[in-house]
């Protein structure tokens, strides 16, 4: 192989996945990024299976396999990007496609991007079938500097991956707070109603009752609620949780804690989540609560919010940017507010943490270009730490998330479609923590520093209420509670766990609804120790001892 020097690029920034796009004629960007990565002669091929949803929109004669993003990857480095599968969606489709190759002895794509969904169920059966590599001496070989320093300093990411002491796969790293929800008020409600913002979970309660009873929306008629909450998948889903309320009197349920002794316990048969679920019930029973909540899903939560129902709920400060940007367009005088998560009776916050990873990439038994993978890899992280030189800094693919007009690149602008990012072989995901230091991105544009074109960008296509709500969920990062077990399903929860998952929905909205008293959430936790919940607590803190 001949390798020649090329100068170094890098990629887009998250906020790009979240922000409506463009469409237009692309084109390869024609900045010259100074550094110097190798161009690989002749090209390196790699295949990957795609999900029809990670398709998006493409402008002229562009095709998923002919696009900015992919004839970068070419021009620039020398890599060759191809579909070998190309499925339904993301979850299940490739679950049943692995599964499938895996059972007809089929060869995998060079890199399979599993989602933090999948991997539990499908990581030991890969290892297992001997067709996917450990990835240590590799990365240990070619990560570049950079790279090694993000994972060096969020190193818990590779018990996402571990399998038999060893690592196989290449983790996405969370940045720590994308997912870590906060409240979502009606200021214009508190401020007619001479309320405000609730600090405490008592607080709270008064803010409830007056956003029910107290016509906020001023229509003379009892038509509002003062919580939007999701209870149809669980009760601490990812938007119309009440993650809070458990936080406040103790551990958070659905995921395992680790206890004072450093073992890890189920959360949702603990006795501290008791009182949460009477506080819930006695909600419920006062009307702060919609009465058809348990079939409400998370977007059925939020849509009680923006269509003007319900005065308050959970969820992820980038909310602000979808979908509670829409709830003045459909109240006029509509003003959303993100706050803190109020304290309970004894002083205590907590909240659900993001996870350590939402997927990974893992690589074919006898790929041997982990070379090429690692410039890709180096070159796509150099934007999502704000490389002043990054290839993609101003966006994807000119026409498509930018274009350029007297030599500046503008955002925002009619068409602009971000989904071009959608056309990555792989990237990182999002900021690794603890890697830029100093004030956010979020916050440096929220207060008007606008000069660099990472802040140029997210100024142009993020509102004030998304950035506020990033920066207010940033402030109770000490409160995140996260799920301490990451790793694949053990034996006994590929077995019992459905049945297990079962009881608890069924306890708990039984108790929720008053139609079971709180001890039942003593009966729940005896069966479900009973039914395999003690095996299965065994099993995971064996895993937890044996994972660095």
């Amino acid at each position: 192989m001949r390798v020649k020097p090329i100068r170094l690029i890098g990629t887009a920034a998250l906020l790009a996945i979240l922000i409506t796009g463009c469409r237009g004629e692309s084109s390869v960007q024609e900045q010259q990024p100074t550094g110097q990565r190798p161009l690989f002669d002749p090209p390196v091929v790699i295949t990957t299976a795609k999900a029809l949803r990670d398709f998006g929109a493409l402008s002229g004669s562009d095709t998923t396999e002919n696009n900015p993003i992919t004839r970068w990857a070419k021009d620039r480095l020398g890599i060759i990007q191809k579909n070998k599968w190309i499925v339904t969606e993301q979850n299940e489709a490739l679950t049943t496609r692995i599964k499938l190759a895996l059972s007809e002895g089929e060869e995998l794509p060079d890199v399979l991007f599993l989602t933090n969904h999948d991997i539990p169920e499908l990581l030991e059966s890969l290892v297992d079938s001997g067709k996917i590599m450990d990835i240590e001496q590799a990365f240990e070989t070619y990560a570049p500097p950079r790279v090694k320093e993000a994972y060096e300093k969020n190193p818990e990411v590779w018990r996402t991956v571990m399998v038999h002491g060893k690592a196989w796969g290449l983790p996405q790293i969370s940045d720590g707070v994308v997912g870590d929800p906060i409240l979502w008020v009606r200021q214009d409600w508190l401020d007619k109603l001479n309320l405000k913002p609730p600090a405490t979970i008592e607080e709270l309660e008064q803010v409830l009752d007056a956003f029910t009873y107290g016509d906020p929306d001023g229509n003379g008629k009892a038509d509002t609620r003062g919580l939007a909450l999701a209870g149809k998948n669980t009760l601490n889903g990812w938007m119309g949780d009440a993650s809070f309320l458990f936080g406040a009197y103790g551990d958070q349920p659905y995921q395992w804690n680790r206890t004072k002794d450093g073992t890890l316990s189920y959360g949702s048969v603990q006795p501290q989540v008791k009182p949460a679920l009477i506080k819930l019930n006695d909600w419920y029973e006062k009307g702060y609560i919609d009465p058809d909540f348990g079939t409400h899903d998370e977007d059925k939560a939020a849509s009680l919010v923006t269509s003007g129902v319900a005065g308050i709920i959970s969820g992820p400060g980038w909310m602000g940017g979808w979908p509670l940007v829409e709830t003045a367009a459909a109240n006029p005088g509509a003003v959303m507010k993100p706050i803190p998560y109020p304290s309970g009776p004894e002083g205590k916050i907590g909240r659900v943490g993001s996870k350590m990873s939402y997927g990974s990439y893992f690589f074919r038994a006898g790929f041997t270009r982990m070379d090429a993978v690692f410039a890709y890899w180096d070159a796509v992280y150099g934007a999502f730490i704000e490389d002043p030189e990054s290839d993609f800094r101003y966006g994807f693919g000119e026409g498509y998330d930018y274009i350029m007009k007297d030599g500046k690149p503008v955002f925002d602008f009619p068409g602009s479609n971000h989904s071009i990012s959608s056309y990555l072989l792989f990237g990182p995901g999002s900021t690794p923590p603890h890697v830029i230091q100093g004030e956010s991105l979020e916050s440096r544009v929220y207060r008007g520093h606008v000069e660099t074109p990472y802040e140029q960008r997210l100024a142009a296509t993020s509102s004030k209420l998304y950035l506020e709500g990033r920066i207010v969920g940033a402030k109770q990062t000490e409160h995140s509670q996260r799920d301490q077990f990451v790793g694949p399903h053990t034996r006994t929860m590929a077995l019992k766990w459905p049945l297990l998952k079962k009881l608890e929905k069924e306890t708990y909205l039984k108790i929720v609804y008053g139609k079971a008293k709180a001890d039942a959430l003593d009966e729940f936790a005896e069966q479900w120790f009973a039914l395999g919940g003690a095996d299965i607590t065994r099993e995971v803190n064996e895993w937890d001892r044996q994972s660095p």
